[in-house]
């Protein structure tokens, strides 16, 4: 009978083959030890964390970076448990990870009911495949971690029970790919569209550097030809730059892209999966083609403006639409203006006139101060708003947030994660207080690894993006939205790296300074006046007209 160790080696070294380097997690017993002690033999180097759902987060986004199946492991029972969070994280931003729990064997499931639960059907609502791997009949290693690096990356779960009966399969989900848009109903609406927009989402970052590299340049030769916007998805952000005369600015499903949309004839999807939008109707009347990696599930979204699907490799097919684009009516000087009218419009709902600091001002400094290759990473909340829409980005993965799940607590691991892959990159953490306290353990993670990263934290003591839709709600209390005030700069000593609180731009822009001029890492606590936070949603989230 196999061991656990033997059982999670192939799939280790098969990892460790295809660039993944780190393993992350919290250890119990059990099989946990095996994956360390087999990780370790293979070269790859095991993180500790605080909490199982930032080990998840940090295995994702090491995943997304490199796109390499990320690695992380938790104990049976509460671990598992706790890991669920950065696992659907993982899922819902398509991002390849494999999570290794121990469990209950099979042949002690009817006398031990201390920490059981069913863990495949715990896991089976979150990622592509939950198996338990026995020795007997198990997927080939190539199999099985393809099914977390495929055509839509994402999340596996794996038990190791030696000796259980062989339950594990892969579905096969061959999809027929496109080669060719030329005799397709798509070339005939390329050739009679006068406004094509281009909108790019999470299927174009999937696949590591030397994809994006490739796709990024079809994308900016195919806009630069033919004059056509370019819209990105939070996930995508950065697959054309901002400061590219054909960057139109972000794609949300909300208020900020209308101005591109309302004009454009044919909306043409590069990657583009709806997970990424937020819950509003698609009410644009320009017929949407969809070119993906993957088919999308939830096509539906568009409702009768969906043209057609198109699936296959992505720079093959952006390359293809250059030569069926030929009658393009843009002017150049209108789709230039559009990038930084966005942004315009954020920096002037984000002016306040009380004490602290304007959250716009705190990204356009950090912006400003942060080298051109610096990596952010945002949590969710009110301050991912102007983060997201002021962060300018040059390159792809260099803007990380949880956009699929959009969960809380992402943006202090997933900035540990990216210092680990990007050595020598500066990363700035965008957090609220909501955020960072939901991973405030993460904290001593960050100082235990140095890495070069700075975290800025925007405190108001609540939950201002709540509170936002509460005012327009107009029902509910404080006590559903404020905290006390904390010193996150003192909490950051205690927990082993520098921390600098912050009440007006002077201290703020010393600090940035500081921390950019030195290794390792640094907290900032700006004390933020969130009174601009409901006239910010306005300007990206309202309803269309």
């Amino acid at each position: 009978m196999a061991t656990k160790r033997e059982l999670a080696r192939d799939i280790i070294e098969r990892c460790a083959h295809l660039g993944t380097t780190h393993v992350f997690g919290v250890p119990g017993g059990g099989s946990n030890l095996d994956v360390v002690g087999e990780a370790e033999a293979a070269g790859l180097q095991f993180v500790l964390t605080h909490t199982e759902t930032a080990a998840a987060i940090m295995a994702g986004v090491a995943g997304e970076i490199s796109g390499s199946p990320g690695l992380c492991l938790a104990t049976r029972g509460p671990g598992a448990a706790a890991a669920l969070n950065g696992v659907a994280q993982a899922d819902l931003d398509r991002q390849p990870i494999i999570l290794f729990t121990d469990s209950v064997a099979e042949t002690d499931w009817d006398r031990i009911s201390h920490q059981r639960i069913n863990q495949q059907s715990l896991y089976q609502a979150v990622t592509r495949a939950t198996l338990v791997l026995t020795g007997d009949h198990d997927p080939d290693p190539v199999a099985l971690t393809g099914l977390a690096t495929g055509h839509q990356p994402g999340a596996v779960h794996i038990d190791l029970d030696p000796g259980a009966t062989p339950v594990a399969k892969i579905t096969d989900r061959q999809t027929k790919l496109t080669t060719s848009l030329h005799e397709t109903s798509l070339s005939d609406l390329l050739l009679a569209s006068k406004r094509p927009v281009l909108a790019i989402g999470v299927g174009a970052i999937k696949g590591g550097d030397a994809h994006r590299a490739e796709l990024c340049s079809a994308i900016a030769a195919l806009a630069a030809t033919h004059h056509l916007p370019v819209l990105c998805t939070y996930d995508a952000a950065g697959m054309i730059p901002t400061d590219h005369p054909c960057a139109a600015g972000l794609l949300t499903a909300a208020t900020i892209e209308a101005p591109v949309l309302h004009e454009a004839d044919l909306i043409i999807g590069i990657g583009l999966d709806p997970v990424e939008f937020i819950p509003a109707a698609w009410n644009y009347r320009a017929p949407v083609a969809l070119l993906g990696a993957w088919p999308i599930v939830d096509s539906t979204y568009f409702g009768e403006h969906l043209h057609g699907e198109w699936v296959g490799d992505l720079t093959e097919l952006t390359q293809q639409m250059t030569s069926l684009i030929r009658s393009s009516q843009w002017d150049l000087d209108v789709v230039s203006a559009f990038g930084p009218q966005a942004q315009a419009d954020i920096q002037k709902a984000s002016k306040t006139s009380g004490p602290g600091l304007d959250p716009g001002r705190v990204v356009a400094i950090a912006r400003e101060l942060a080298p051109e290759t610096a990596i952010a990473t945002v949590d969710a909340g009110a301050h991912m708003l102007p983060a997201m829409g002021l962060w300018n980005t040059y390159r792809p993965c260099e803007l990380l947030i949880s956009s699929g799940l959009a969960t809380m607590g992402f943006s202090l691991p997933a900035a540990i994660s990216a210092a680990l892959h990007r050595p020598g990159t500066r990363v700035v953490a965008l957090t609220g207080d909501g955020g960072l306290s939901m991973a405030l353990a993460e904290l001593e993670t960050l100082a235990r690894l140095g890495g070069d990263v700075t975290v800025v934290v925007f405190n108001d003591a609540s939950l201002s993006l709540i509170a936002a839709k509460q005012a327009a709600q107009g029902h509910g209390g404080e006590s559903a939205i404020r905290y006390r005030d904390i010193d996150y700069a003192t909490v950051a000593e205690g927990l082993g790296m520098p921390g600098i609180r912050c009440e007006d731009e002077f201290s703020y822009r010393e600090a940035l300074t500081t921390s950019f001029g030195r290794s390792g890492p640094t907290l900032i606590d700006v004390l933020v006046d969130p009174s601009s936070y409901r006239d910010i949603v306005a300007a990206v989230r309202a309803p269309r007209s």
